[in-house]
């Protein structure tokens, strides 16, 4: 922002925005009439530089190599992804990570429009043949929430991302897991037909 002589928005406001395509967060963060085609190249220029640097690598939350490594081997599961990244940006990540091998489709912000649109999972549902009834979104945010109601998918939301856990409950998330192994348990229930519809009540802190 401040390339562009324009004012820091607060951590808080960023944070709440966090899911959202690139465009989209810079336009409600710095307005519709910011050069936002510009600050998106801009960004882009500086993303390589902040990859390579140590402090800003990407960093599992401790359990979810495994979890991931444990579903990708699973017989009854496929796994894929839909990003607020765009196509670009995430394949280095995943490269980082090893992760790159789990996922059977890979749906990014440049593939279809922004979330909470259900674009990105509906192409993701398309390229593996799988029923929106056979498939579970998890996400950490009120957008992926909302991204997987508006697809017909159930939902597992997070609470340990950037948007509280009280927030993916209200806008209708099936289940909130609050720890990795509680999110792995709610997986095995719906690998064994066991996860129910509707969202879980009094489970918000």
């Amino acid at each position: 922002m401040a390339n562009f002589r324009l004012p820091l928005p607060a951590p808080s406001e960023s944070l709440a925005l966090i899911g959202r395509s690139l465009e989209l967060v810079l336009a409600q963060l710095a307005g519709p009439r910011a050069p936002i085609a510009d600050m998106v190249k801009a960004y882009g220029r500086l993303l390589p530089g902040l990859r390579a640097d140590p402090a800003f690598a990407e960093k599992p939350f401790d359990g979810i190599s495994d979890l991931l490594f444990d579903l990708s081997r699973a017989s009854n599961a496929v796994l894929g992804i839909a990003t607020g990244h765009t196509s670009a940006g995430v394949g280095p990540a995943l490269d980082a990570l090893g992760w790159r091998g789990f996922f059977r489709t890979i749906q990014a912000a440049d593939m279809a429009p922004s979330k909470p649109h259900p674009g990105m999972l509906l192409q993701a549902l398309a390229a593996t043949d799988t029923e929106p009834r056979s498939a579970v979104f998890i996400g950490d945010t009120t957008f992926d929430m909302e991204m997987a109601h508006a697809a017909k998918l159930r939902s597992i939301g997070v609470g340990w991302g950037y948007h509280r856990a009280e927030r993916p409950t209200a806008v209708g998330a099936n289940r909130v897991a609050h720890t990795v192994g509680e999110l792995r348990d709610y997986l095995q229930s719906f690998l064994l037909g066991e996860l129910r519809d509707g969202p879980e009540r009094g489970r918000a802190d």
